[in-house]
């Protein structure tokens, strides 16, 4: 499998937060638009066995997510540990000494360039264009303003190419991404994708870059927060019931620590049986870049 990176810039706002399994979800629907619906179940046939497609969460522009481990791995104990705490972000090629985490300075830019706003709305009965009995009834939403982000996938090239990968992604960008995308929501323009080689050292202490399942992971250390995924149907399938099972999965910036040097350039596995609809695969893989060893 080979790894690629591409940068996006959004252009409108965006109304779900950019997940990796989320974005996966959306690529999907993208390949059944473009290729055909026998393409994509061709594709997640196999995807228990053999992933063709994983895609990390965007982080911003340059980083990566600080790694999910204690105060100690990254400082010593004359450190300010309430401004380390603070610090979110680290340079891929810090990660393999997990010292210089992003500075205050660089915290606050990112910081910045994404902001999370409440807009107000009133249901409306759109037969009538009122608000129906119910008078005036606001509620709020959240909505994301972002900067330029950075999203990783891995792709078998063998089974999907990077020329489909391109193609979906420009369907995406048209289409919107999340919730309300069909009012605007979830555009962006992207840079091509580029192949990157320098995170796939060996070690044997990986971290992830998009929730996954850990359900049958053997490991000898694992750092992760938990993570509780309220998933939706989508496209036409979101006219029925359009609620999935939830779903406990260790959240991206979780650590592995194996016996030895780990080979496999993602970790997890894939998700089925969640739905009312048995074809319906949920990427429970996240990519993996390797740490300094813990």
């Amino acid at each position: 499998m080979k790894l690629f990176k591409t940068t996006i810039e959004p252009i409108s706002n965006f109304a779900t937060s950019l997940r990796g399994d989320t974005l996966f979800g959306q690529l999907c629907w993208m390949i059944r638009f473009c290729f055909g619906a026998d393409r994509l179940t061709e594709l997640l046939a196999s995807y228990d066995e053999s992933p063709f497609l994983i895609v990390s969460d965007a982080f911003a522009q340059g980083y990566l997510p600080k790694p999910k481990l204690p105060f100690s791995y990254f400082a010593d104990d004359n450190s300010d540990k309430k401004s380390e705490r603070k610090k979110t972000w680290i340079k891929p090629d810090d990660l393999q000494t997990l010292k210089n985490a992003c500075t205050d300075e660089e915290t606050n830019a990112c910081k910045e360039k994404d902001k999370a706003i409440s807009i107000v709305r009133n249901s409306v009965n759109y037969a009538t264009f009122t608000t129906d009995d119910s008078g005036f009834a606001p509620y709020g939403s959240q909505e994301f303003f972002l900067g330029k982000k950075d999203i990783y996938c891995l792709i078998d090239e063998e089974r999907f190419s990077l020329d489909e990968l391109t193609a979906v992604f420009k369907k995406l960008q048209n289409y919107g991404y999340g919730k309300d995308s069909s009012i605007g929501k979830g555009r962006f323009t992207f840079l091509p994708f580029e192949s990157v080689a320098n995170m796939s050292l060996k070690s044997n202490s990986v971290m992830a870059l998009s929730p996954f399942s850990p359900q049958g992971l053997v490991c000898k250390k694992i750092y992760y927060d938990a993570f509780t995924r309220f998933g939706k149907k989508g496209a036409f399938r979101s006219n029925e019931n359009p609620f999935k099972k939830p779903l406990l999965l260790a959240d991206t910036a979780s650590v592995i620590a194996f016996d030895c040097p780990y080979e496999k350039p993602y970790v997890g596995k894939a998700i089925r049986e969640y739905s009312t609809h048995s074809d319906i695969v949920h990427q429970g893989y996240a990519i993996t870049v390797a740490i300094k060893e813990i």
